[in-house]
C-alpha cells in the first residue's frame, strides 16, 4: 500500500454514502451506482455526468446556482416537485424558524407567508390574546419576487468564512482528531449542517510533499456540505491503473487544473495550524426583514443567461435522465449547495405549490373552467382548498349540470341546484335497488278504492262513501269530505283548493277544500263513474253506461259524449297535449278519439277473452292491461313493443312513463288481484322490483318520479317514498 493508501486510511470517515451502493474499497470511500448493481455502460456514463457537475458547482456563485436551480425547477415535473418539497420541508417549518432564531439569532432566513399562514396567524391572534411568538414572513407571490429577494444579498444574513493563512505541519497522528474537531467547531455554529466532510475528496491523484505546502488562500464562503467526487468503477477495475489512479473527470482536458487544487484544499484541512484560530462570523446588514412587492411596481426579472457548462447540464437534465436520475442528481446536488441555495429552492417550491390558478383568474372564467368538469370531478375539486370549494359550489354552475340531466325531483322557487342534483341522482339509484321509505295511511273503515295525490297532500276515497286527506310527508290525516252516497272510485285534483270525485252514485262532485263542501255536481252519466282524467280545464270520465264524457270543469259544462263502446268503459287517459282521448272497456278493445270533435280515430282489439281494466299512454305509446297481462303498444302504427306477465291475478291498475320515445327509454308500474306492485323497464321483460305490502288486493295506483301511493282492499292506504 503506497504513501497515498495509508494516509487515506488514517483519515477519519467522514462523509455521505449515497444510496446502498455506498462501501469501502481500498480504504477509501466509493460509490457504485444502481443500489451496488454490477455497473452499466449507462451507469457509468450517468457517474461521470455527476462528476463533471460537482466540478463545474465549486466555481459558480450564488446568482449563477440560483439561475440554474430556476431553470431546473421550470424543467421539472410533478416527481422532481414532490421530492423537494419533502426534502426541503424542514426550511419552511415554523418550529424550525423558532429553533434558528434562538440558537442563531445573528442568522435570518425569513420563511414564506403564504394564505394558510395567514389565516392561521388571524385565527391564532384572534383567540390567544396575541400571546405566541410568531416569525416574521416574506411575502412572495410570483416567481419574480423570489429571484428577486436572492438577489438582494442585503435580503438574507449568512455567515462568511474569512480568509486565513494556515501554518505548515507535519502530518501526525493527532492530525485526524484535529480535522474532526475543527470541522465540528465550524459546522456547529451553522444551522442545518450535515456530518458531513468539509474535505474535498475529488482529486485522486498522487499526494506528495505538496501537501505541506500552505495554500495562498481558501474560498470565503464556506461550503457547508461537500458531496465527494466519485471514483468511477471502471477506473478502479482497469488493470492498467494502478492505485494512485486518477479519477475519469480530473482526467478531462476541460478540467486539468483541478487535481492541484484539490490536493491543496487537502493538505490545508490535512495540516491546519496547532494552535486553533478562532473563526470569526460575518454577517451582511439586514435592512429589511419583509420584502413587500406591491403589484403596481414590480418589474419582472430578464431572463438568466446559463453558461456553457450550465446548459450541458441543462441538456443532460432535459434530454438524457430519467425521472430517477433526476431525483439522484437532486438528492446530491443539495449536498453541495449553501442555505441560501436551499432557502431559493424552497422559496420557489411554495410559490410554485401554493400558486392556484383558479382563484388568481375572475370568477366567470374560473367558473367556465369548472364547467367541462363531471359531477364527480367538481366533487374531488371541492376538496382542494376553501377556494375552490366555494367555486365548485356556485349555484349557476350546479344548474348547468343539472341541465344536462332529466331532473325527476321537483324545483322549487329558490332551488340549490347542487342538492337537487344529488337528490335527483340518489332518487334513481333507489329506484333501481328498491330503496324507498314505507308509510302507512289506516282512517278508512271500509276498501280503499281511489287514490291521487299532488306535491303535499294525499287523496283517497273508500268503499265507506268517504274522502280523506292526507298529509303525503308525515301521514297525518288532514281533512275528511262527506257527500257521496256510495263508493267513490276516482279523485283528481283541479286546483289547490279543489277536488274532483267520481262515484258509485253516477254522480261527480267538485269539493271546495277550504269548506269541506260539495261546490257543483255533475250529473250526466246513467250508471257508476269508474275512472276520470284531467288536462287543464277539460275532463273525462267514463260510466258503467259505455260512454265516456267530456267536460269542461271550469265552466262545468258537458262538451262531448264518447259513444262506440259496447260495455262498460273502465280505464281513461289522455296525451300529454290533451289532444287525444285513449279509453278501455270491457268490450275488450282500446279506443282513441279526438278531443276536439269527439270522434274515435282508431280501434285496437286487445283481448280475445277478457276485459281491458287498465290504460295509460305516454310519448307515444300506449299500456294497457287485460287478465294477467300488460301491453306496450306504439301508438302511431299500433304495433305491439312488448308482454308483461308476472302477476299471478288480474292486473287492476298499470301507468306508463316514457322518459325517451326515440329511444324506448322509461317505467311501468301496476298493481293487482295479488296484491303486489310491481315496476318495469319497459326493455326488459322481467320487473325491477315487486313490493309485498297489502294482504289484499290492490285497486288503485298513482306515482310519480318520487313515489308510489296504493290503495287496498285491506283498507289502507300505503306510500313507497323513494325520495330518501
Amino acid at each position: 500500500m503506497n504513501k497515498v493508501e495509508k494516509m487515506r486510511n488514517s483519515f477519519p470517515k467522514i462523509g455521505v454514502l449515497e444510496g446502498q451502493g455506498g462501501r469501502e474499497m481500498g480504504g477509501a470511500v466509493t460509490w457504485r451506482g444502481h443500489g451496488g448493481v454490477h455497473p452499466t455502460p449507462s451507469s457509468v456514463e450517468f457517474d461521470r455526468q455527476l462528476d463533471k457537475v460537482a466540478i463545474w458547482l465549486e466555481h459558480w456563485d450564488h446568482d449563477e446556482r440560483c439561475c440554474l436551480l430556476e431553470s431546473l425547477l421550470r424543467k421539472s415535473n410533478y416527481t422532481q416537485f414532490q421530492f423537494l418539497y419533502t426534502v426541503m420541508q424542514p426550511t419552511l417549518h415554523r418550529d424550525f424558524m423558532y429553533t434558528a432564531c434562538s440558537h442563531f439569532p445573528d442568522i435570518d432566513f425569513q420563511p414564506v407567508s403564504t394564505h394558510t399562514s395567514r389565516e392561521l396567524k388571524e385565527k391564532v391572534t384572534r383567540l390567544r390574546q396575541n400571546n405566541y411568538f410568531r416569525v416574521k414572513s416574506a411575502y412572495l407571490q410570483l416567481d419574480d419576487d423570489v429571484k428577486a429577494k436572492f438577489k438582494d444579498s442585503d435580503c438574507i444574513k449568512l455567515p462568511h468564512l474569512a480568509s486565513h493563512q494556515y501554518r505548515s505541519e507535519p502530518m501526525n497522528k493527532s492530525t485526524p482528531s484535529l480535522l474532526k474537531l475543527t470541522s465540528k467547531s465550524v459546522l456547529s455554529k451553522l444551522p442545518q449542517v450535515h456530518q458531513a466532510a468539509v474535505v474535498k475528496w475529488g482529486s485522486t491523484s498522487s499526494i506528495s510533499s505538496d501537501m505541506q505546502q500552505p495554500p495562498q488562500h481558501v474560498d470565503t464562503l464556506l461550503r457547508f456540505v461537500e458531496m465527494p467526487v466519485r471514483r468511477h468503477m471502471q477506473d478502479e477495475m482497469s488493470p492498467r491503473v494502478g492505485n494512485n489512479v486518477r479519477s475519469s473527470l480530473t482526467s478531462d482536458s476541460t478540467n486539468t487544473g483541478n487535481s492541484s487544487t484539490d490536493s491543496q484544499l487537502l493538505s490545508t484541512a490535512v495540516a491546519g495550524p496547532r494552535k486553533k484560530r478562532k473563526l470569526k462570523l460575518s454577517f451582511v446588514k439586514d435592512k429589511s426583514r419583509t420584502i413587500n412587492h406591491e403589484p403596481k411596481t414590480r418589474v419582472s426579472l430578464p431572463p438568466c443567461q446559463l453558461s456553457p457548462e450550465a446548459q450541458q447540464l441543462m441538456y443532460w437534465y432535459t434530454d438524457v435522465w430519467n425521472n430517477t436520475r433526476k431525483n439522484e442528481f437532486f438528492h446530491k446536488l443539495l449536498l453541495k449547495l449553501d442555505p441560501r441555495q436551499h432557502y431559493f429552492i424552497s422559496n420557489f417550491l411554495t410559490i410554485k405549490q401554493h400558486r392556484d390558478f383558479l382563484a388568481l383568474l375572475p370568477e366567470h372564467l374560473a367558473l367556465k373552467i369548472l364547467s367541462y368538469l363531471s359531477p364527480a370531478e367538481l366533487l374531488q375539486a371541492s376538496r382542494v382548498n376553501k377556494t375552490w370549494h366555494c367555486l365548485t359550489n356556485n349555484n349557476e354552475l350546479w344548474r348547468s349540470k343539472c341541465n344536462e340531466v332529466k331532473m325527476e325531483v321537483r324545483v322549487n322557487s329558490a332551488p340549490v341546484w347542487k342538492k337537487l342534483f344529488r337528490d335527483n341522482m340518489y332518487l334513481r339509484l333507489n329506484w333501481n335497488n328498491g330503496v324507498c321509505r314505507k308509510v302507512d295511511l289506516q282512517g278508512h273503515t271500509e276498501s280503499v278504492l281511489s287514490v291521487t295525490f299532488d306535491e303535499t297532500r294525499l287523496a283517497s276515497g273508500s268503499l265507506d262513501q268517504t274522502i280523506k286527506l292526507w298529509d303525503i310527508k308525515s301521514g297525518e290525516l288532514l281533512q275528511t269530505l262527506k257527500g257521496h252516497t256510495r263508493g267513490v272510485w276516482c279523485l283528481n285534483f283541479y286546483t289547490k283548493h279543489l277536488l274532483i270525485s267520481g262515484s258509485y252514485d253516477s254522480t261527480i262532485r267538485i269539493w271546495n277544500l277550504r269548506s269541506g263542501g260539495t261546490t257543483r255536481t255533475l250529473l250526466g252519466h246513467e250508471g257508476p263513474v269508474w275512472a276520470m282524467v284531467r288536462r287543464g280545464s277539460t275532463l273525462v270520465t267514463t260510466s258503467q253506461d259505455k260512454t265516456a264524457k267530456v267536460w269542461d270543469i271550469g265552466r262545468c259544462l258537458l262538451l262531448h259524449t264518447l259513444n262506440g263502446h259496447h260495455a262498460a268503459v273502465f280505464a281513461v287517459d289522455m296525451t300529454e297535449s290533451g289532444d287525444v282521448i285513449i279509453t278501455g272497456s270491457a268490450d275488450r278493445s282500446v279506443r282513441l278519439w279526438d278531443c276536439e270533435s269527439g270522434k274515435c280515430k282508431k280501434v285496437i282489439w286487445i283481448s280475445q277473452t277478457t276485459s281491458i281494466m287498465s290504460v295509460s299512454i305516454s310519448n307515444g305509446y300506449l299500456a294497457c292491461s287485460y287478465g294477467e297481462t300488460i301491453c306496450l303498444y306504439r301508438v302511431k302504427d299500433t304495433k305491439l313493443i312488448r308482454t308483461f306477465q308476472e302477476h299471478r291475478k288480474r292486473v287492476e291498475s298499470v301507468e306508463l312513463r316514457m322518459a325517451e320515445s326515440e329511444t324506448l327509454e322509461g317505467m311501468i308500474v301496476s298493481a293487482g288481484k295479488d296484491g303486489l306492485l310491481k315496476y318495469w323497464d319497459v326493455n326488459k321483460e322481467e320487473s325491477i322490483q315487486t313490493f309485498s305490502g297489502h294482504s289484499e288486493q290492490v285497486n288503485c295506483i298513482r306515482f310519480d318520479e318520487l313515489r308510489i301511493a296504493s290503495a287496498s282492499y285491506d283498507n289502507k292506504i300505503r306510500i313507497w317514498d323513494f325520495n330518501v
